[in-house]
């Protein structure tokens, strides 16, 4: 093979790694030629600039298009009648509602899914096919499900009271903690903390750590390999040196660690000098604990809602809809009485301070707070109280059902509770209750097992994986961020198959290393002339710059890509070409899973969710790559450059 052939194949992969970082219009013939790809779908180019205001613009452009999609299914109801249930059918359960509400029902004959198609992220993915006609109950997380919280005012507020928590209690350098500044941006969901090492790790779903920064500096790959990979036992990562970032409530401390893990290694501070990571971790979750505490945090949030959490004007027709259509429907939260009552009134009625009214809970057969998920789904014999709405106060039961207390006065209302027990009757306001387990829960909605129920939260651990493995509920989580990368997989659509392409050439260039690296270790004992050997040699040489060249284009493609998603994390549900690890968790225990709880206003109650046909790396064929790669080999073989054009 000639000098002038290498040069010529050498500039195929130059063009390549042109297309990635100058915007050229130039990519591999090989991909072009061989598998018809235009011009325009083998770009990888594309300049970061201006990426967080690209960043919210699509959140923006996707909330948008959300809203229209249930402003439209709200339109087409009003003016379309169709039978759903009867009306006899429907006060059989919601006999508290008014009559009207069965006309919340309308809208979803009329939702169709090319309407679905103009707001991707307003759909209902499948992960496990699930038949809602035999889900007999649905219920709801509240923080971050039907409570959806604006990060740059909630967790601004979270992190300022963490920070002044840190001084006052702790001893932290005041004038350092009070110079540090928030980005609510920066972390993301599904990373761990290494509180030990004073790490932020992202994973793919083996565990397999790809991205690794200390503070805010990224770890080179020797240090990560070493550290992480190259080692003789691999960390499990759910150990008490380790925490995961589970819900968008971890993202302020978790930055505040990083902060202090840059201020601990500036050296600049005696304070930090016998601080260990781990202790300043575990002082920050201190901190925040202490915020929950002394009501810092939900006062704030109690003297103007607004602020912080965006309104709920659609859960109060979904809620109603799923309630008319003969589901039951319960809220089960870990927030406690006080909170709750602030929070829904404002998302269902916009009542705050004295306006506050307890109609809210009509909405609703049950009510469970302070629920200590995901103790909730495992301690059988957790005690359970009845809470006293007005008063606030609980009330002992007896193991859920009412007691009569010495003294009390049992008019007809008490007699008819002491009558119906634990169960929910679905006739006027939802009782409410503190504590208990899921036992008690089955017990009121009239459940025997937990595959008749659905329930919706945002805590990949809290609300999703313990319910789903210990006790088999059907699970949806909520997942706010999906908007956004839906959004930026929309707009970069032609870049992941070109990347995949790219990927496989090289590992074909790889290939060629191999082969030619044993013809040139064996040539001398099959007894090769000296000629032999030496072009084995200058064919391994090219092949090695070639696979450099290849490695380098499809790295540099695969960074700008991620860049698209997050500045350092990348797309949240991958690590690399592999599933992250939260992406893995969410698929193997949430059934179902969304961007906003308001989606679900889109569905039938009666839908029949189908997961999608898995595939295996061996079901995959793609027959016109297969030609591609063939006529790369014979190209190399050859030594002919005009195969690869």
């Amino acid at each position: 093979m000639t000098t002038t052939t290498t040069c010529g194949m050498l500039s195929v992969f130059r063009r390549a790694r042109g297309v990635i970082g100058e915007h050229t219009s130039s990519s591999l013939a090989l991909a072009r030629r061989a598998r018809g790809v235009s011009t325009s779908q083998a770009a990888l180019g594309g300049a970061n600039d201006g990426e967080g205001a690209r960043r919210d613009g699509a959140r923006g452009k996707t909330s948008a298009k959300i809203a229209r999609v249930g402003g439209k299914a709200g339109a087409q109801g009003s003016q379309t009648r169709t039978r759903v249930m009867s009306n006899a059918e429907a006060r059989t359960h919601v006999s508290n509602l008014n009559a009207a509400a069965t006309s919340e029902l309308k809208h979803w004959s009329t939702v169709t899914e090319a309407t679905r198609r103009e707001a991707h992220a307003a759909k209902i993915f499948c992960n496990r096919s699930l038949n809602m006609s035999k889900i007999s109950s649905i219920g709801f997380d509240m923080d971050y499900t039907l409570a959806m919280y604006n990060p740059a005012t909630f967790e601004q507020m979270s992190y300022d009271e963490t920070v002044k928590k840190l001084v006052s209690a702790y001893g932290y350098p005041k004038q350092l903690l009070e110079s540090l500044k928030f980005d609510p941006n920066y972390m993301v969901r599904g990373l761990v903390v290494d509180k030990k090492r004073g790490n932020i790790l992202k994973m793919d779903r083996h565990s397999y750590v790809k991205v690794a920064y200390h503070g805010f500096e990224a770890l080179n790959t020797d240090d990560r390999l070493r550290t992480y990979c190259d080692v003789s036992k691999r960390p499990s990562y759910d150990g008490a040196d380790f925490s995961a970032l589970d819900t968008l409530f971890s993202m302020g401390e978790a930055y505040l660690f990083s902060q202090l893990v840059e201020a601990k290694d500036s050296g600049k501070y005696k304070f930090f000098k016998e601080k260990e990571y781990m202790k300043m971790y575990d002082e920050i979750r201190a901190a925040v604990d202490l915020c929950h505490r002394d009501g810092s945090l939900k006062h704030a949030v109690a003297a103007n809602p607004a602020k912080y959490m965006d309104s709920g004007e659609e859960i109060v027709p979904l809620l109603k809809a799923l309630r008319a259509s003969g589901k039951k429907v319960f809220l089960l939260t870990n927030s406690l009485w006080d909170y709750t009552n602030v929070v829904m009134n404002f998302l269902c009625s916009n009542k705050v301070g004295k306006e506050k009214t307890l109609e809210w809970l009509e909405l609703f057969d049950v009510v469970v707070t302070g629920a200590a998920k995901p103790t909730y789904f495992a301690n059988e014999s957790a005690t359970i109280y009845e809470v006293d709405t007005k008063t606030h106060l609980l009330r002992n039961t007896d193991n859920g059902a009412p007691l009569t207390p010495i003294g009390a006065v049992e008019d007809q209302t008490h007699q008819q509770a002491l009558a119906s027990g634990l169960r929910a009757t679905g006739v006027g306001a939802a009782k409410v209750y503190q504590g208990g387990s899921y036992l008690h829960l089955h017990a009121m909605l009239d459940i025997d097992y937990g595959s008749k129920l659905l329930y919706v939260g945002d805590h990949i651990y809290g609300d999703i994986v313990r319910s789903k493995k210990t006790i088999g509920w059907r699970t949806m989580l909520i997942v706010p961020e999906l908007a956004h990368e839906i959004e930026i997989l929309e707009a970069n659509k032609e870049k992941p198959p070109v990347l995949r392409r790219l990927r496989t050439l090289r590992d074909a260039l790889d290939d060629q290393v191999a082969r030619h690296a044993w013809l040139v270790q064996n040539s001398s004992s099959e007894g090769a002339s000296d000629g032999d050997k030496e072009k084995h040699m200058d064919e391994l040489s090219r092949a090695r710059d070639m696979s450099r060249t290849a490695r380098t284009a499809h790295r540099e493609g695969m960074r700008e890509y991620h860049g698209k998603f997050h500045y350092v994390w990348g797309q949240m549900m991958k690590a690399g070409s592999q599933s992250s690890r939260f992406a893995s968790q969410l698929e193997r225990y949430a059934c179902l899973y969304t961007s906003h709880v308001r989606n679900m206003f889109g569905y039938s109650p009666q839908k029949v969710f189908r997961a999608t046909e898995d595939i295996a790396p061996h079901d995959e064929h793609d027959e016109e790559f297969v030609r591609a790669i063939d006529l790369y080999s014979e190209a190399i073989e050859s030594g002919d450059i005009e195969k690869l054009g």
